[in-house]
């Protein structure tokens, strides 16, 4: 069997070889015309040229009869790219007997002969692209020498017409040869796609023979059970009892499985393939009416932090319960679809006024929000939900559903619970996170990623003790960038792990530097990301930039979010404990917002927690916050845990936390994120006994 490349091939020269005769039978022509016109005043060398140019054109027609003969013998003579070959050459030597046309040429050519000569050419130059682009050598042999006789022709009898034509002639060589590419191309896909098809015929030749086997074995069972009824009356009564009732099975299951591939198996809503299949038909039914279509793309909020939390089976009867809600939502002619996940999509078909969905949307906010009860949990979660109308927004599905889904994302993006509908605003914010995310992978390479300070001061002394290193993009366009604006980026993009060993390369080289200083700064802190514990080898990576900048163990801290835990797994908490063992120092982030977190706390090889500022901000107004925060004070102690408050922002912040056992406090009370250089400034500020001691070497 061929493979594709030669199965090309094969369509290639049946194609060249097919139009040889034809082709050449034209070359006889033109070579005739020329010989007519230009004989009396060229004489017995135009004579010997005509003869050349048409055994060559004689050849090339013999070498296509010889092809075929070869072909239908299976190719026994020589093989197809052989034959390419030496149709190749041929046209390369007819080329070149071509070109030699202007060494006949008389030296008192007029400006009429110069012209015919060059149309010619250039006529030889076009015809030939249709016969032989199909094999672009072929073609390229054949004309590039006829261009280089054309061109050069002007410095054998220069003039101003032959200078002009053969400037012209590169231009039309240029040309011709890009158009021949173009073709040459075009015919590969063809020919590509005939032999795909020719595939699939074959393959569907081939079932359909295997169904006629089984048809037939189907029938000749029949038979010889119908030769077996004046024998077994009884047992062929079981027989056709059994046939029916396989029969029926067969039908059932069929039907089950057409179901079953149009509908999703969680909450028997149709699923992709049904969705897709509907939506086109609301368009079409909309055409014809004029009327409109909506799609709401809706998604679930914190749905996954549920599914985590409380397991699979809560998260899956959840979707349930929300998919029977979205049903009772909606008219019986509408859709409600699941995409997979907590993303579902509603099609309101025959829509009159755009207003008259906002009832509708708000129904769905209300529904989606209510509490269920599943295994004892009382669960309660929102919609954020993406609205595109069809025809403003979008003229087909794709389009329908690819901005649907992009005013979803506007409303997560900002606060959730809520619903919009498409603007084109959207799509310019989504090219807007594209051109981010060209400049973020840039910004990486060329040292544009800054690592910012904020103090941790010791509360019962008010001194500065620690910093946290926080990241900065310089954008160089933009300016500096704080992490909210840039980090979710870097997440889709994969950029989090490069990112991360960035920021804690610079950190623990300032700590070097402040260590060579004097300062009185005992540790850095550095945030750890999810993706940096589950996908790398961290435990390596930081082993390897504490050897590469000479920082100590005891020196660094690592903090870990909250969110980390739900997401643990037994390969991180062995990742965590290794960290410790090196002498690192843990730190859980933005303590108190996650969800179940205090059944894990113990298992994790921390020494340090770090209250959330969503508490701290509050406590002198909102007693359950200054109770939670006493709570998790309490907690903290009872597990020898040091505790930290960050958002420590006014001076009763200060006294509560103080007053209640907690350590340590960061926030814009004692500075907010800052350079380097600002840290030191701030502790000379604050020490001035050791300014005579202290030289600044950060930059």
């Amino acid at each position: 069997m061929l493979d594709s490349f030669q199965e090309i091939d094969l369509y290639r020269a049946q194609h060249l070889f097919k139009n040889a005769f034809s082709a050449n039978i034209a070359m006889f022509a033109g070579i005739a015309l020329i010989g007519t016109y230009y004989y009396v005043s060229v004489g017995a060398p135009l004579l010997i040229w005509i003869i050349t140019m048409s055994l060559i054109a004689g050849s090339r027609i013999l070498i296509a009869q010889q092809y075929f003969i070869d072909q239908k013998k299976g190719f026994k003579r020589l093989s197809i790219q052989n034959w390419l070959n030496l149709y190749i050459a041929s046209s390369l030597l007819f080329g070149i007997t071509s070109a030699s046309l202007v060494l006949c040429m008389p030296d008192n050519m007029k400006p009429a002969d110069i012209s015919v000569m060059y149309i010619a050419f250039f006529s030889t130059m076009a015809g030939s692209i249709t016969s032989l682009s199909i094999v672009l050598p072929a073609y390229l042999s054949l004309i590039t020498p006829i261009f280089i006789a054309s061109f050069t022709f002007s410095f054998f009898v220069p003039s101003r017409l032959t200078l002009f034509i053969s400037t012209a002639s590169l231009i039309f060589y240029i040309f011709i040869v890009t158009s021949a590419r173009l073709l040459n191309k075009r015919y590969v896909q063809n020919f590509a796609l005939i032999i795909e098809n020719d595939t699939l015929i074959d393959k569907l030749h081939e079932e359909n023979i295997q169904k006629e086997l089984a048809q037939r074995k189907l029938i000749r069972n029949q038979e010889l059970l119908e030769e077996k009824v004046a024998q077994r009356t009884k047992e062929l009564s079981n027989i056709n009892d059994i046939l029916v009732d396989e029969i029926n099975e067969r039908r059932r299951i069929e039907s089950n499985l057409k179901h079953i591939a149009h509908h999703d198996a969680l909450t028997n809503l149709p699923n992709r393939l049904l969705l897709d299949a509907r939506l086109n038909h609301a368009i079409k039914r909309a055409k014809r009416s004029e009327l409109q279509v909506a799609v709401m793309f809706i998604d679930l909020d914190h749905f996954k932090t549920i599914n985590d939390s409380l397991g699979h089976d809560v998260g899956d009867q959840l979707l349930i319960s929300v998919s029977n809600r979205l049903l009772h939502c909606v008219r019986e002619d509408d859709t409600v679809a699941r995409l997979g996940g907590d993303e579902f999509i509603i099609i309101i078909e025959q829509v009159q006024d755009i207003g008259n969905l906002d009832a509708l949307l708000k129904k769905i906010m209300k529904v989606t929000s209510q509490t269920v009860s599943i295994n004892n949990h009382e669960l309660s979660t929102s919609a954020s939900i993406g609205v595109s109308i069809f025809p403003d927004d979008g003229k087909n599905a794709e389009q329908l559903m690819r901005n649907a889904d992009a005013a979803m994302y506007h409303v997560k993006e900002n606060g959730r619970h809520k619903y919009h509908f498409y603007t084109r605003d959207l799509t310019a914010t989504a090219y807007d996170h594209v051109i981010l995310e060209t400049d973020l992978k840039r910004a990486i390479t060329k040292e544009q990623i800054l690592v910012y300070y904020q103090p941790q001061v010791l509360l019962k002394t008010r001194k500065i003790v620690g910093v946290e290193a926080l990241v900065r993009w310089n954008h160089p366009d933009l300016g500096i960038l704080p992490p909210k604006q840039f980090l979710h980026i870097a997440e889709k993009a994969g950029l989090m792990n490069a990112i991360g060993e960035t920021v804690l390369t610079t950190a623990c080289e300032q700590m070097v530097k402040w260590k060579q200083q004097g300062l009185p700064i005992e540790t850095v802190a550095v945030n750890i990301a999810g993706d940096q514990i589950h996908h790398t080898d961290l435990v390596a990576t930081i082993k390897a930039i504490l050897q590469k900048t000479g920082c100590k163990t005891e020196w660094l801290e690592l903090e870990i979010t909250e969110d980390f835990i739900i997401k643990k797994t037994k390969k991180s908490i062995s990742t965590l404990q290794r960290l410790r063992d090196l002498g690192l120092s843990l730190a859980i982030d933005d303590f108190g917002t996650g969800y179940s977190s205090l059944s894990y706390l113990k298992q994790l090889p921390i020494n340090k927690l770090k209250i959330d500022r969503s508490f701290v901000s509050d406590i002198d107004h909102d007693k359950e916050d200054a109770t939670l925060v006493q709570a998790i004070i309490a907690m903290g102690k009872s597990l020898g845990l040091r505790l930290i408050a960050e958002g420590v922002e006014h001076h009763s912040h200060e006294a509560f936390l103080s007053e209640h056992g907690c350590e340590y406090a960061q926030g814009y009370l004692y500075s907010k994120p800052v350079p380097a250089e600002v840290i030191e400034k701030l502790l000379l500020n604050k020490d001035e006994e050791r300014r005579k001691n202290i030289k600044l070497i950060s930059k």
